[in-house]
């Protein structure tokens, strides 16, 4: 058994893809005793062509499957044989000596995963400022982010690995279940990789355009299955909590009003012009409570019609047999695009 495998994911990544397989292969080399694979999500670029010239061992998810990166993750996890296993996203540059300065950690039977600090980068490949404040020691998390972490392979096969037909917080997901089986999780000090940072903050936009619409709804009705929605809620969904609890303060201080109860009611309405402020406050710009109030609208459009629409399928009917393709074998685009019946 190999120590560490490394499980690239990716779709569409051509424009950074030989960069991020790169410093993968680099890091494999300085810890020694490790494997590299890519896994394409049905790439429509050159994705695949560039990681077979790089030598790079490939598995390609067929079309017609559910794509996502939990899908790809699953893949890697079932077609590798790591004892630790280290998830890197297409566009995240990992640093050579991450590894050794982690496994350390690993020492701690109890530990399931860790991460370290991301830094992001421009397409151009300039460090961009740091915001946060770093670590000074190790700290329990309670989930990893998904761009690079570090797991261990017995915690995954316990609780089942990533669910493959999850497109958005699968890491939270995932976290929960390790949770509930008393694996722990792990930030530590330590400079992890660089991450291309080519999104907006606004994600209601970012998951529009990519058809992500009711996904969040969609994993807390899986998470609601296992008995985790409570859980993963507290752990995600806090701020559109708060919002609804705003917004019933609102409705309540509109009630009061009909109902002759003035001072009750301008209290309740003064309680969500209050919120409101404050929202404005801590993102530091008048739209702060417009984009607010957009955003967790339609993220609670997103968990309503999630939960209603999701049909539950099996994570282990998910299907396994992915396209292998080395640099020894041919490559059509076409064929890896076609649908397979």
């Amino acid at each position: 058994m190999s120590l560490i495998s490394i499980i690239v994911i990716g779709r569409n990544e051509e424009a950074f893809l030989a960069r991020s397989l790169s410093a993968a292969q680099a890091a494999a080399r300085e810890i020694g005793n490790a494997e590299v694979v890519y896994v394409d999500s049905a790439s429509t670029d050159r994705s695949v062509e560039i990681a077979t010239a790089l030598g790079m061992r490939v598995l390609a998810l067929k079309p017609h499957w559910q794509l996502s990166a939990a899908a790809g993750r699953f893949i890697g996890y079932h077609h590798t044989q790591g004892e630790f296993l280290l998830f890197i996203d297409g566009d995240t540059i990992v640093r050579p000596d991450f590894l050794a300065q982690a496994i350390p950690y690993f020492q701690r039977e109890q530990l399931a995963g860790l991460t370290g600090y991301l830094e992001d980068i421009d397409e151009e490949g300039q460090l961009l400022p740091y915001f946060g404040q770093r670590l000074q020691k190790e700290e329990p998390t309670h989930w990893l982010r998904g761009g690079c972490s570090l797991y261990r392979r017995e915690a995954l096969a316990q609780v089942g690995s990533f669910n493959p037909y999850l497109i958005t917080e699968e890491e939270a997901e995932l976290a929960v279940r390790l949770k509930q089986k008393d694996w722990a999780l792990l930030e530590i000090p330590v400079p992890m990789a660089c991450h291309l940072r080519g999104w907006s903050s606004f994600h209601v936009r970012r998951d529009w355009k990519l058809g992500r619409f009711a996904s969040i709804g969609k994993t807390l009705r899986y998470a609601m299955r296992d008995g985790n929605a409570w859980e993963l809620g507290l752990m995600r969904l806090k701020p559109t909590m708060f919002f609804v609890v705003v917004w019933c303060v609102l409705l309540m201080g509109i009630a009061l009003l009909f109902r002759g109860r003035i001072l009750a009611g301008d209290a309740a309405l003064l309680g969500f012009a209050s919120a409101l402020v404050a929202v404005a406050i801590k993102k530091r710009r008048v739209t702060g409570p417009v984009q607010y109030i957009v955003t967790h609208l339609v993220t609670m459009l997103d968990v309503i019609v999630g939960l209603i629409t999701t049909k539950l399928e099996d994570p282990l009917h998910y299907p396994l047999d992915a396209i292998e393709i080395n640099h020894h074998t041919p490559v059509s685009l076409t064929s890896l695009q076609t649908p397979q019946k």
